[in-house]
């Protein structure tokens, strides 16, 4: 489980298992050209040296940590992540800990579990058999 800490007052990991309070977030940043498009390389170069590469570090350091997973799309100036956060202000107050954040367009997905997906449709089938039940004199 990837896991975010994302302030000194949040409980630690053990704790937020038991309360079960964290959810799975896919997580796609897309960099926005505008940022060195125009620019003189060298201004570009430094640009991406001091803001792009320390928040790629930062990823990395996280997934060393096993606190997210993720990388970036071969080719592309595209990175998605899987992480754990206990609500979407959670997520959000994170991505906006990297010096790049202003320069990516940011797309969180809240993901639910294949299981909880499986149990919604049994619900909804059983409901729908009941209701089919039902109509017939």
């Amino acid at each position: 489980h990837p896991n975010i800490p994302l302030s000194p007052a949040e409980p630690p990991l053990s704790e937020r298992k038991r309360l079960a309070c964290n959810m799975h977030y896919l997580v796609k940043g897309e960099y926005i050209e505008e940022y060195t498009a125009g620019k003189p390389a060298e201004e570009s170069f430094k640009w991406i040296e001091m803001v792009v590469h320390p928040s790629l570090e930062m990823l990395e350091n996280q997934v060393k940590e096993g606190k997210i997973t993720g990388g970036l799309s071969a080719g592309d100036r595209v990175g998605y992540m899987i992480i754990d956060a206990p609500s979407n202000v959670a997520v959000a107050e994170w991505l906006r800990s990297f010096p790049f954040w202003g320069a990516l367009k940011w797309t969180v997905t809240p993901l639910q579990s294949f299981k909880s997906g499986k149990d919604q449709d049994v619900a909804a089938f059983a409901r729908a058999r009941a209701m089919m039940a039902g109509s017939h004199p």
